[in-house]
């Protein structure tokens, strides 16, 4: 039985057919394997299926609903969205990889193509400006802990306008 401070703990951000996303902490068992973003030092993990989380601080949970899809291919050949300039994996494994990144202001990323589904865990506060191949500009605020799902398909570049950026990005495979 859950107790009411487990279901107090924990408030959904996000779900849909391949991941349902809860922010706080946990320590229970979940019923499908888990990415563990820690917060406080913008870390990850993978749990499996079963196993105890053991989220004692804030974090973000990403339950893996979904077996793996694979990835879209690029059809133009663009640069791949990870691995790029300054970006670091934290894990990979069959089920995702996890990369953590920090935009630097005024300094664009190389046009980029995401194959994978993405769920991006920001851990600052600012604006990044998303800019499309046909000049299309679209401002995407977000807080330390602001959680979202990116769909695989886009073709775009980044650029840190106002703040700062910097995520945890769990790409899905």
């Amino acid at each position: 039985m859950t107790s009411l401070f487990a279901i107090l703990a924990l408030s959904s951000v996000l779900s849909n057919q391949r991941v349902a996303v809860t922010d706080g902490t946990d320590a229970s068992a979940h019923a499908h394997d888990a990415v563990v973003v820690d917060l406080a030092n913008a870390s990850a993990r993978y749990v499996k299926e079963g196993e105890p989380l053991a989220a004692k601080d804030r974090s973000i949970i990403i339950d893996l609903l979904a077996p793996p899809e694979g990835p879209l291919p690029n059809p133009k050949g663009l640069r791949a969205a990870f691995d790029r300039p300054g970006i670091e994996k934290l894990l990979d494994n069959d089920r995702v990889t996890v990369w953590r990144y920090t935009w630097q202001p005024k300094k664009r990323t190389p046009l980029h193509f995401h194959a994978d589904d993405v769920v991006v865990v920001y851990t600052a506060d600012g604006v990044l400006a998303s800019l499309t191949p046909d000049g299309k500009r679209q401002l995407n605020p977000h807080h330390f802990g602001f959680t979202k799902f990116s769909p695989k398909g886009r073709v775009h570049q980044e650029e840190l306008v106002q703040g700062k950026a910097s995520a945890v990005m769990v790409e899905l495979k």
